[in-house]
């Protein structure tokens, strides 16, 4: 996981009816990437996926012209997915970070176990250091 990406996941109540839209919209509520009833993300996501999917990547420009947005708007959107984890950029072309969603995901949830380990790592080093100050302010005062 690089020093740059943040994942957030938010527990979001499954679609009602579970056809690819309402389910591209969860996956968007659930990283944080949009609201409900927003557009925009589910679309440029399912563009995303499906062109990964077929073994090829996505410009901004394929996407403006399918969404029929601005660029500047389609590439805010792409960066926030690179943010996440959820895309990866190659020469000119997006990409899900592997070859479909699930394995995606996958890797997404290997990065953030190894985090927990240095999390749990940094905590146990944490509370061994405040030990150590507890010790040490205990016996000043015995002297």
């Amino acid at each position: 996981m690089s020093a740059i990406e943040k994942i957030v996941i938010r527990q979001v109540n499954r679609p009602g009816k579970e056809d690819i839209n309402n389910i591209l919209e969860w996956f968007c509520e659930v990283f944080d990437l949009a609201g409900k009833g927003d557009e925009i993300e589910p679309a440029i996501f399912k563009e995303i996926v499906s062109n990964s999917m077929e073994g090829g990547g996505v410009t901004s420009k394929d996407l403006t012209e399918e969404l029929n947005m601005p660029r500047s708007t389609v590439i805010y959107h792409l960066n926030r997915f690179i943010y996440t984890g959820l895309v990866i950029r190659r020469g000119r072309k997006y990409y899900l970070r592997s070859e479909d969603l699930p394995s995606t995901l996958e890797e997404i949830q290997a990065d953030m176990s190894r985090e927990f380990v240095r999390m749990i790592n940094m905590a146990q080093r944490m509370n061994e250091i405040f030990e150590e100050d507890i010790h040490a302010r205990r016996k000043g005062k015995r002297q």
